[in-house]
């Protein structure tokens, strides 16, 4: 089916939806919001190695995309013009597939498969331009089972969207063996990392990854970033939403039991991380078994998508309008990353960065596009003809933002955790809310 024709269908399941509920989206906003998935994809597609940024990137991370884009004149540049990280590459393939890029996906996806260590895990990031890390020289270099997951799903999403266009489309040729392997090693890596015992409170989870940073001020006054190269035991709410949806989708694909049950794992796990009080899933628990009682705003987005999921409606709901109203800007569309909670843990940090020992994120002037583009696709989830209103104005707000069709990551910095640079991950998500809105068939594939 042409993206012609299938955008027609759209129109008319968007015209169908919105007068069922009296309600009506005219011919310029969907227009509008073509234009800005287009300038939105077009950066993308800039972004994707070999470029004017990294003319000769090393040959086994050729065609990974650069995370950000960054002005020579400043001082990160010579640390961050080159790198590629993982989820920011995998959100790219995403991006591609759902508008049919279908052969820029494929070299996404095929230079994330060169990327796999021998166990099956990603590196978080990587230098395109030279060889951190590697197996022999990896010093500071972390490994997230989030990215990793979102990895073997953008590669899992490839293969279901081929198959939903073209049912004689089939995981036989060399290509989609290739992408198929990629995503079931990866997903084997992270069973790897599932506990599996009845009496662990983090029963049914997959564990961090690997490396850890901890900021602290030292006797100069400075702060400091001390990395410890070790496993983590700590099990993200985030991370396993991503790793439940991998799971879940490879289990349809290859119907495989041991996926399945894995889903079934980390759905049961996630659902013990439920807070009655707040009406959202907390940040995670601590190897100990001590509940990371934060409130982020994915784990109330991004949740909220997994509760729908699972079958968990009423929950599903709770999620959205608790993430509304906790983490949205006045009447915007623009979203904080957090609520209450502290900017820093450590106050001696927050002092010297915010001259505030106490600073919470409802403090600060701070508008977060990525997140609040995932809080878009949720709310198109819904199907509740407001949420779609609001969708759009999320939407819109980020793409007053945009340079060149690029997202920025945050609207302030905030040293060490968010950055003002136009991002992979602001971009895409911005692609893939947009196409959850205007494509049936993508919101009915994506995260569904």
């Amino acid at each position: 089916m042409t993206k012609k024709c299938k955008f027609i269908i759209s129109i008319s399941f968007l015209i169908l939806f919105f007068t069922s509920t009296v309600h009506a989206v005219n011919e310029q906003t969907i227009s509008d919001l073509e234009s800005i998935r287009d300038q939105a994809v077009q950066w993308l597609l800039e972004q994707k190695t070999p470029n004017r940024i990294v003319e000769a990137p090393l040959p086994w991370r050729r065609n990974l995309v650069i995370s950000y884009r960054i002005p020579e004149s400043d001082p990160a540049a010579r640390y961050l013009t080159g790198r590629a990280y993982i989820y920011d590459s995998a959100l790219a393939a995403i991006a591609f597939t759902m508008t049919e890029r279908y052969q820029e996906a494929e070299d996404v996806l095929f230079a994330l498969s060169r990327q796999l260590r021998p166990d099956g895990s990603l590196w978080f990031g990587v230098n395109l331009d030279n060889d951190w890390p590697s197996e022999e020289g990896h010093q500071g270099a972390t490994v997230r089972s989030g990215a990793s997951a979102w990895a073997g799903y953008a590669a899992v999403y490839y293969i279901k969207k081929r198959k939903a266009e073209d049912p004689d489309f089939t995981t036989g040729d060399r290509i989609s063996r290739r992408i198929l392997f990629f995503a079931e090693k990866t997903a084997r890596h992270l069973l790897s990392l599932q506990i599996t015992d009845p009496d662990d409170p983090r029963y049914g989870l997959v564990t961090g990854g690997m490396g850890t940073y901890t900021l602290r001020v030292n006797e100069e006054g400075e702060v400091v970033s001390d990395y410890a190269d070790t496993q983590i035991g700590w099990a993200s709410t985030e991370h396993n939403i991503d790793v439940y949806f991998l799971f879940r989708d490879l289990a349809e694909i290859t119907g495989g039991g041991r996926y399945r049950n894995g889903a079934q794992m980390v759905a049961e796990g996630l659902l013990s991380l439920w807070n009655k009080e707040h009406n959202q899933l907390i940040q995670g628990i601590k190897k100990d078994g001590r509940r990371d009682t934060v409130l982020p705003l994915d784990t109330s987005s991004w949740g909220s998508m997994f509760l729908r999921s699972a079958g968990y409606t009423e929950k599903a709901e709770a999620a959205l309008e608790a993430g509304i109203d906790r983490f949205r800007v006045g009447k915007s569309g623009r979203y904080r990353p957090y609520a209450d909670d502290p900017v820093y843990p450590d106050k001696a940090v927050s002092r010297a960065y915010l001259d505030n020992p106490g600073a919470a994120w409802n403090g600060i002037d701070i508008n977060w596009p990525e997140g609040a583009l995932g809080m878009a696709a949720a709310l198109v989830k819904s199907e509740d003809a407001d949420r779609i209103d609001h969708a759009i104005e999320i939407i819109q707000a980020a793409a007053e933002l945009s340079e060149e069709g690029g997202i920025p990551y945050a609207s302030r910095e905030i040293p060490h955790q968010f950055s003002t640079y136009p991002s992979v991950a602001s971009t895409a998500w911005l692609v893939i809310a947009v196409e959850n809105l205007l494509d049936a068939e993508d919101k009915g594939l994506f995260w569904e």
